[in-house]
């Protein structure tokens, strides 16, 4: 190939190159990009309910659906004739849909015996002790002096 020749190709060349650099430019300054607004937060992301749930929002929400549920369920229970239950749908319908209050067992963590021990300075002190629920208190009155220990029973 001439040498002139090949300076006419690659003068050509970098001019085509140019050119379409030329006209991407062009078209990418005429592009307009809307961008969405920054949003601030004036609370933080733990406080957003939408990000967020309390613990009593989700045990109300479940206790709400929960409810829902058992409407929903006894409606379709009392529409269907006993005569079509099977075994398993009797068992349900006792189980959980029956009246009977079943009373709950509350036992108090307080009504047991316990030893409790206290480091105090020397002094004299008055000790109350008493049933949880009652009126009822028993106090002593115990002087306690450097190094000494001392047991109290209380017959409550």
């Amino acid at each position: 190939m001439p040498e002139d020749t090949e300076n006419s190709w690659m003068s050509c060349t970098l001019c085509r190159a140019g050119r379409q650099g030329s006209s991407v430019l062009n078209r990418a300054q005429q592009r307009r990009v809307e961008w969405p607004a920054q949003v601030e937060h004036t609370r933080p992301d733990i406080q957003d309910p939408l990000v967020y749930t309390s613990l009593d929002e989700a045990f109300s929400s479940m206790l709400q659906f929960m409810s829902t549920s058992t409407r929903q369920c006894k409606r379709f229970y009392r529409c269907v004739p006993s005569t079509s239950k099977t075994t398993h749908d009797q068992s349900h319908c006792r189980r959980f849909h029956s009246h009977r209050i079943v009373p709950i067992q509350k036992t108090n963590p307080l009504h047991k015996t316990e030893d409790v021990h206290v480091v105090v300075a020397p002094g004299t002190y008055a000790v109350t002790a008493g049933t949880w629920g009652k009126d009822q208190q028993t106090t002593h009155v115990v002087h306690v002096n450097q190094g000494q220990s001392v047991d109290l029973d209380f017959n409550i």
